[in-house]
């Protein structure tokens, strides 16, 4: 895009002026580089958010804001207004008035701009990011650190650095180095590449101008170079042997404290990984990366790497899931949890700080994966099962908690106590749909009156749908045996159903087992809490065939229930099952 002159600007570069106006506010602060940003920006006098430097040929630093747009505006409307204002003297004291106004909004403006403009500095000042892209060799790395100290180098081959980084010593064949930066328009280059001797051929630019290496080239990439490999990785294996070899774990550490990037810290961390540090050392290799790293990826990344080796011991294990405890992301660190789980020998003991760490994760679905995953790989203690259950019953979804508690069904370490929390666990879970499907999954296992009880009354309570209480009821028909007061539980709950269809179908349910007489008394005269005609004539004749084998006794109690039926019609029907 060329440069434009300001009459030929879109009006989108007018802010809020009409196009009409053709008002751009440009300050020409003269050639480029005669006047640098902080010159422009004092010389103009005026709090800017944005600076925009248009192409290289155009040479000139415009301020374009909506304050000079505001300013111009203004001063340009009172200066026509003025004109038409008959009093000169009236005009000499409003033009005054005006005057006194913006000189004291100009002041406070300065203040805001030294007040602001400091802090958004040094923000960015403390800010890194590194971007690598490596393709066929070559690697190109772009290192921003802030807006002053912001550089890229491209190199490919083998690049080996001095012993005290500030210079680089051999090249392998074919390979190269180059290393680029600008500073307020200053752009300074370095060129380095092996030559047939074996030596080096090292060339620096200053500009497009070659300039000579060995009089400011060299002590250019002196101060440049230290600052490189602590904010890339070249020469980072090389760094970390030597510095290795020279202090150990605790220097490597020590040199990670002074880099920026958490991409450099986690690279170095890796390296320093592979000298199979002691016991010790692992602990405070743990405690950096949760303290030093900031990137979740960077820190999930290291753990899962490095999982066996982190849990070889309890301490190191304990410092493994202190540093998983600091990772934010829900996603990493459930991954980070998980391989643990897989790949680790967790003791028992520890499991309860595993537990403590999964219950800070707020995602339901991870917190759900790490707690199947855990059930899928340990075996689980009766303490653990309960601290499990207990994890799971804070899960906010009903989809996802029946699908924990489901699961803790099937663990063997489900004790007596470990069971009353799971009802507790239960009775949070809002849909009918899956509370029911879990106290169907709970009726599988064969209970006695007081669990099966206490699983109907909790049911009754938090299932208010009498299409799933009656599947549950029927439930309870087929897997459970109804004797030892099993029966009585069972029709208690059915007492308490609000539809009569659906306790009619769990009537016709019970209709095909085989019961005493005793129990057919019990199961006659409870069909007395349905209403409806229709529904108590069809759920009394259903049982008809078996009283009519049980004798005259029983025959007399089915005709007693038959007596609460109102309509004749339905009646009969039912009197006439028994003849």
């Amino acid at each position: 895009m060329g440069c434009r002159e300001p009459a030929q600007w879109p009006a989108a570069s007018m802010g809020v002026f009409p196009s009409f106006f053709v008002l751009n506010p440009i300050v020409q602060m003269g050639p480029r580089n005669a006047v640098g940003p902080k010159e422009a920006f004092h010389d103009g006098h005026l709090y800017k958010k944005e600076v925009e430097t248009t192409a290289a040929h155009c040479g000139t630093v415009q301020f374009n804001t909506p304050i000079v747009q505001f300013v111009t505006f203004y001063f340009l409307g009172i200066g026509i207004w003025g004109i038409f204002v008959p009093s000169s003297i009236k005009k000499r004291t409003i033009m005054l008035n005006v005057s006194k106004f913006f000189l004291l909004l100009l002041l406070k403006l300065a203040l805001l701009v030294l007040y602001i403009g400091p802090q958004e500095t040094q923000s960015q000042i403390r800010g890194s990011s590194v971007n690598v892209n490596t393709s066929k060799g070559k690697t190109t790395i772009s290192v921003k650190n802030g807006r002053r100290n912001s550089f890229s180098l491209e190199y490919e081959g083998e690049i080996t650095l001095s012993d005290d980084d500030e210079d680089i010593v051999a090249i392998s064949r074919g390979g190269y180095l180059e290393i680029k930066k600008s500073a307020f328009g200053n752009r300074r280059r370095i060129f380095i590449e092996p030559n047939n001797g074996g030596g080096l051929i090292k060339k620096y630019y200053v500009g497009s101008s070659e300039e000579s290496f060995e009089s400011e080239g060299r002590k250019w990439l002196a101060e440049i170079l230290p600052e490189v490999v602590r904010s890339s990785t070249l020469g980072a294996k090389q760094r970390v042997d030597r510095i290795y070899g020279q202090g150990g774990t605790t220097a490597v550490l020590r040199e990670v404290g002074n880099m920026e990037s958490d991409h450099v810290k986690s690279h170095y961390i890796k390296l320093l990984l592979k000298k199979n540090p002691k016991n010790s050392d692992l602990v405070a290799i743990l405690d950096v990366i949760g303290k030093d790293i900031n990137s979740d990826h960077h820190q999930a990344d290291i753990l899962k790497r490095n999982t066996r080796l982190f849990l070889a011991n309890e301490n190191t294990t304990a410092a493994y899931i202190r540093t998983a405890g600091s990772i934010n992301s829900d996603h990493h660190k459930a991954e980070v949890l998980k391989q643990s789980i897989r790949d680790g020998a967790i003791s028992g003991a520890q499991m309860k700080s595993l537990f403590t760490i999964t219950e800070s994760i707020n995602s339901d679905h991870h917190k759900a994966n790490v707690l199947l995953e855990t059930m899928k790989n340990r075996s689980l203690n009766a303490a653990n099962t309960n601290l499990l259950i207990s994890t799971a019953r804070n899960i906010r979804s009903d989809h996802h908690k029946a699908q924990v508690l489901k699961a803790a069904l099937l663990s063997p370490g489900l004790s007596e106590s470990g069971y009353n929390t799971f009802l507790k666990s239960v009775g949070s879970i809002n849909s009918d749909h899956h509370a029911a499907n879990v106290f169907s999954a709970l009726l599988d296992k064969k209970m006695d009156a007081k669990s099966l009880g206490e699983l109907l009354e909790l049911a009754h309570r938090n299932v208010s749908s009498d299409h799933h209480q009656a599947n549950i009821l029927k439930k309870v028909a087929r897997t459970q045996p109804l004797e030892n007061g099993n029966l009585e539980v069972l029709l208690t709950a059915l007492k308490g159903m609000n539809s009569d269809n659906h306790q009619a179908d769990v009537f016709k349910q019970l209709a095909g087992l085989n019961f005493s007489a005793a129990q057919l008394t019990h199961i006659l005269n409870a069909t007395k809490s349905i209403n409806s005609d229709h529904h108590q004539a069809e759920s009394l004749a259903a049982f008809a065939p078996a009283v009519r084998q049980k004798g005259d006794d029983l025959k007399e109690t089915y005709r007693n229930a038959c007596g609460s039926i109102s309509s004749e019609t339905h009646y009969g029907r039912a009197i006439r099952a028994i003849q």
